[in-house]
């Protein structure tokens, strides 16, 4: 995985399995799947745990997490680096019982946390979980019970040129429209106006909320996406394709931020992730969320997370929920360290992030005062099955051109079906 982005596909999108997910996991390691020891710590001895990392590519990821471990007097925890298809390999290991005490996920399974394959940490969180970015409590949380303790949040956003909106007199979007007039002004013969990805679906997800929608409605019993905010912002993007203001065929997708810092496109949706290397490349660059998109609709900014969690099969479960909380809520530096240290990400702690140096000026400020403000993730209760019906609808829109209304009308009806509503 490039060391911008510690985090994969699959959580730049979104969790509950979406169809739009691609490599998945698999894409952080490498062809080989296989454990690598990291080190031993706890010189306090008692229960000796097992924590379970997937392969990150930033530099002094893997000395991080060792260090950490090292630093817990009241436990030896061994630190695994899992190479290879990291989800697949922890499923295995949380059904048979494979060596695995305290481990990080981003796709918290409702089947898997009925199935007792984690162990319930609401006892921890519950008396805390006001410290916590609101938002950051959706993806850990099933049936009122938190199975997770949230340990990094990547707002997603849109970038833009500074100098490129001052010389056309251009204020940031706060409408999707005004996003529009933007992107079609700013396009010329050399450059774009707005890059939403090659296949133009990269700020989709995030429109489901920017459109006065959700994933879900709030019983959780039916689909909540289909909104006529909804369709006429998919209906705007149709728009642009056709009036070419667009980008496409990039080199590189847009998690990657080659593109926009080669002077390909005005405008992009990215992640916070990118952050740090668009700042390198250029001078003028900016941040703002997801425009509001029709009269019922709101500025959003999308977050993939990452979260600890104990395995359900744990024999030293106690253990492992102390050490987990040792971690990811008592220790303020690690958390920090973490998150800013080998990229840039938020600590899910609003205390932590309002504290963070790297969080206190700037695009920094910019992006934390989103994902506080506006931070919008995804319920685990959306699944595959309910979400692929959607996306089957944005591919056939926005690649097909077809009726956004009635495209998002049939979806609705196939994905509550998968629900049984």
């Amino acid at each position: 995985m490039p060391t911008r982005n510690r985090f994969t596909r699959r959580n730049a999108l979104g969790l509950g399995g979406m169809a739009l997910a691609g490599a998945g996991l698999a894409a952080c390691g490498g062809n080989t799947g296989g454990l690598t020891g990291g080190g031993d710590g706890g010189g306090g001895g008692g229960e000796t745990l097992s924590q379970w990392y997937h392969q990150y590519g930033e530099d002094g990821t893997q000395d991080a997490a060792t260090k950490y471990a090292a630093s817990y007097e009241d436990a030896t925890v061994k630190v695994n680096w899992v190479t290879g298809d990291y989800a697949a390999r922890l499923s295995t290991a949380l059904l048979s019982g494979g060596g695995v005490d305290v481990f990080e996920n981003n796709g918290i399974a409702v089947d898997q946390a009925q199935q007792g394959r984690y162990t319930d940490l609401t006892d921890i969180m519950d008396p805390i979980k006001d410290q916590f970015n609101e938002a950051s409590l959706g993806p850990v949380t099933i049936d009122g019970k938190i199975w997770g303790i949230p340990m990094i949040l990547d707002p997603q956003h849109f970038y833009y040129r500074k100098s490129l909106f001052e010389k056309a007199g251009i204020e940031p979007p706060t409408t999707f429209d005004d996003l529009v007039a933007a992107a079609t002004e700013l396009t010329t013969p050399d450059q774009k106006g707005l890059f939403l990805g090659n296949n133009y679906d990269a700020s989709s997800w995030a429109m489901v909320w920017a459109a006065g929608g959700s994933p879900l409605n709030e019983a959780k019993d039916a689909v909540g996406y289909n909104t006529p905010g909804y369709a006429e912002g998919l209906g705007s993007i149709q728009q642009m394709i056709k009036d070419d203001v667009l980008l496409t065929g990039a080199p590189s997708d847009w998690a990657d931020p080659a593109a926009f810092a080669a002077g390909l496109a005005a405008i992009t949706w990215g992640g916070c992730w990118a952050l740090p290397a668009l700042e390198g490349a250029l001078d003028d660059i900016g941040v703002f969320p997801h425009p509001a998109v029709g009269s019922d609709g709101r500025q959003v900014a999308f977050m993939g997370s990452w979260n600890e969690q104990v395995a359900g099969n744990s024999e030293k479960a106690d253990a492992a929920k102390a050490f987990a909380k040792w971690l990811w809520v008592d220790q303020t530096d690690h958390q920090t360290d973490w998150a800013l240290s080998y990229g840039f990400h938020i600590p899910p702690i609003t205390a932590v992030a309002d504290q963070a140096e790297a969080l206190k000026e700037g695009n920094g400020l910019e992006i934390a005062t989103m994902a506080k403000d506006m931070g919008v993730t995804g319920p685990p209760e959306y699944t595959g099955d309910i979400g692929t019906p959607r996306d089957d609808a944005i591919s056939n829109i926005l690649k097909n051109g077809a009726d956004p209304a009635e495209e998002l009308a049939k979806a609705e009806e196939a994905s509550n079906r998968a629900i049984g509503s």
